[in-house]
């Protein structure tokens, strides 16, 4: 009995351990793996106000200047295309996002907005 006793309490440790292990490493790479970082750089020859418009209905609103650039957190996003205005006109639909995205880099040009997507957990070889 007494050795039961005992295991149950190790068991119990063990389980408490593992659980808190586990939603640290979630906070990990949600803080330090860089989720949900956006890097927008301007490549036009002209100054531009910027709406980026998420699946989920959140949206950032700025000026990006040109040769700047503009670094955001955004959790939760949905999941599809961002809708991309400048200077109030809608101009692009670029990239896929989902609720938990690495890092996303938008370059604004002067005609088109291109989508990159760098997921930290990848390596190079």
């Amino acid at each position: 009995m007494k050795f039961m006793k005992t295991g149950l309490i190790i068991i119990g440790s063990l389980l408490i351990g593992g659980l808190c292990t586990w939603m640290l490493r979630g906070e990990y790479d949600r803080s330090f793996m860089m989720e949900g970082h956006f890097h927008i750089v301007g490549n036009a020859k002209l100054d531009h106000h910027v709406d980026l418009h998420f699946p989920s209905g959140k949206h950032m609103s700025f000026n990006l200047k040109k040769g700047g650039s503009v670094d955001f957190k955004l959790p939760d996003t949905g999941e599809g295309s961002i809708t991309v205005s400048i200077d109030g006109v809608v101009r692009d639909h670029v990239g896929y996002v989902t609720s938990m995205n690495g890092i996303v880099i938008l370059v604004i040009g002067e005609e088109q907005t291109i989508f990159s997507q760098i997921f930290s957990s990848i390596s190079a070889e």
